[in-house]
């Protein structure tokens, strides 16, 4: 079957065969730049089967009936075997179980997405358009190109607001953007006709289940173990963090690492525009600014006052609102640390889009460490392909709202340098004794 025959289906997305040879059991491969879904195309019987079978379903099964997947599925199972029954069907067990698999995909999952979205190796998942490749972002291997794709538009708003339908949300011609945060906590970013001219985009954004260790950091090289042992010694003075880099850098998975250098007895009071902040910590209250209630991150700051924190975490700071909640937790001398995350490619970049987004240049003060990582673009001479690293580029401590550079990124060693000493540990190390 080729490719054009294998999308004339009627759930509204198919799967390119591989072409490929997989493993026994193995249900992904990553070959020549390609993330293949291993997929066996359905027969003209089995697919007529699987249509009636969804049809019967809704017809017989209301949603407010569909609790889990667990219950959808011994629904389906009890429909399967009245069509089989009433129709003579024969099926075996292996075939019986697979459109059991995709019926529960299609009426109560994500179709195609599930495909993908198991995969803790990826980290964005990204739709480009109609009848066109799916993308995702491999954490070891990049941006790759998968065997599966959209066909009907209709689908991909369906499978939209399915996965924004817990947080009361939905993507409409009126209405044809939306950002929100999943359950699982991924993040999704969605826009249809008219915003988009590739017919329908999405965009999610994965995170990892088990969050990285710094000692997981330490491993991947996008931090030395002599910074790491830097940073966890600050951690036990009153200082303020900002976690700055590019889009994908990483930011926010460092930030999460540094909290294990938290005392376990601190209270950890987190405010976020949108929830992505998963730190190891027993004592921590998490707080998410809503616009359509009026309530937003300058808010949520205001209430830290009354909560007694030991650390505040603004999440990450995108908005000129969002840089004077910033501005209020650090000023506020309430905690012994305020900590978020920036966009920006360099400390001095840093510096120049807080005050262009409102700071002043009294308050950088107020900040006692700004941390830089990038997405480096790296070359494998013997496997002959590009690949990306996340590294840790620059320590800069902020004194008399000036910049002074601990550590800087080396490219051609692959490492860390020391530059300067830091008065910020001084001052630790006196206060310690």
């Amino acid at each position: 079957m080729n490719g054009f025959e294998a999308r004339k289906n009627f759930l509204g997305w198919w799967v390119e065969p591989p072409g490929e040879a997989f493993g026994e059991g193995q249900s992904v491969l990553v070959a020549n730049g390609k993330y293949l879904v291993n997929w066996d195309p359905l027969s003209a019987g089995e697919e007529n089967l699987l249509e009636l079978l969804i049809k019967k379903f809704r017809e017989n099964v209301k949603e407010s009936e569909m609790q889990n997947a667990d219950n959808v599925r011994k629904k389906l199972i009890l429909v399967l075997r009245e069509i089989c029954e009433t129709n003579k069907y024969i099926l075996d067990r292996k075939k019986a179980e697979r459109l059991i698999s995709l019926a529960v995909s299609d009426v109560y999952g994500y179709g195609v997405f599930d495909l993908v979205l198991a995969d803790d190796s990826l980290e964005e998942i990204s739709v480009i358009g109609l009848n066109r490749p799916i993308y995702v972002f491999h954490r070891s291997e990049g941006w790759l190109k998968t065997n599966c794709f959209i066909e009907k538009e209709e689908f991909a708003i369906n499978a939209i607001n399915k996965m924004a339908r817990p947080l009361g949300r939905r993507v409409t011609y009126q209405n044809p953007r939306l950002n929100a945060t999943l359950p699982s906590g991924a993040r999704l970013h969605a826009s249809i006709l008219p915003i988009t001219l590739n017919e329908v985009e999405i965009t999610i954004r994965k995170f990892k289940q088990n969050p990285l260790s710094i000692a997981d950091l330490i491993t991947n090289k996008t931090v030395s173990s002599e910074v790491a042992s830097f940073l966890w010694m600050v951690s036990f003075g009153d200082k303020s963090v900002l976690v700055c880099g590019n889009s994908g850098s990483g930011k926010t998975t460092t930030l999460n690492a540094l909290f294990s250098f938290i005392p376990m007895q601190d209270r950890v009071v987190i405010v976020e525009e949108t929830p992505e902040i998963n730190i190891p910590h027993p004592h921590q209250v998490k707080m998410v600014a809503n616009d359509e209630l009026g309530v937003h991150l300058k808010d949520l700051v205001k209430d830290t006052l009354r909560m007694r924190p030991d650390r505040v975490v603004v999440g990450e700071v995108r908005s000129s609102g969002e840089v004077e909640a910033l501005c209020d937790s650090l000023l506020s001398g309430q905690a012994r640390g305020t900590y978020a995350t920036f966009h920006a490619g360099s400390s001095e970049e840093a510096i120049m889009r807080l005050q262009a987004l409102g700071m002043r240049r009294e308050d950088l003060g107020a900040i006692d460490l700004l941390l830089v990582q990038r997405r480096i673009p790296l070359y494998s001479a013997p496997e002959k392909k590009q690949y990306e690293v996340r590294r840790i580029t620059e320590l800069v401590e902020i004194a008399k709202n000036k910049r002074r550079q601990l550590f800087l990124y080396n490219p051609k060693k692959d490492s860390l340098e020391k530059k300067n000493d830091s008065m910020l540990l001084e001052q630790v190390c006196e206060n310690y004794g």
